[in-house]
C-alpha cells in the first residue's frame, strides 16, 4: 500500500477533494489547452516544458474523465492525467 492510499484509508482528504463538484467541468471529446504558466506553477511549467512540450504548445482532446477532479487528455499523441485547474478551453 503506497502512503497516498493508507491516507486516503485514514481519511485523510486534499484540498481538490473539498473543492470538487460532482459534475465535470469538461466532457470527453473537448479541446482543451494547458492553463499552467511560469507564473502559476512555475515547477510544473518548468517539467512539462522539459518532457513534454507538446502539453504546452499544443491542444489536447479529453480522452477519460478520472476521480477526484482529473482528467486523462491526449495532447498530438502524448497522454497526460491533468487536473481541472490544470486546463482551460
Amino acid at each position: 500500500m503506497s502512503h497516498f492510499e493508507a491516507m486516503e484509508a485514514l481519511g485523510q482528504v486534499t484540498i481538490y477533494d473539498l473543492l470538487e463538484n460532482d459534475q465535470p467541468t469538461f466532457t470527453v471529446g473537448d479541446k482543451v489547452h494547458a492553463a499552467i504558466t511560469q507564473e502559476s506553477d512555475y515547477e510544473a511549467y518548468m517539467y512539462l516544458e522539459a518532457y513534454y512540450p507538446n502539453v504546452l504548445k499544443k491542444p489536447g482532446e479529453i480522452v477519460e474523465i478520472l476521480p477526484k477532479n482529473q482528467y486523462r487528455v491526449d495532447f498530438a499523441g502524448e497522454m497526460q492525467m491533468m487536473r481541472v485547474h490544470e486546463l482551460s478551453f
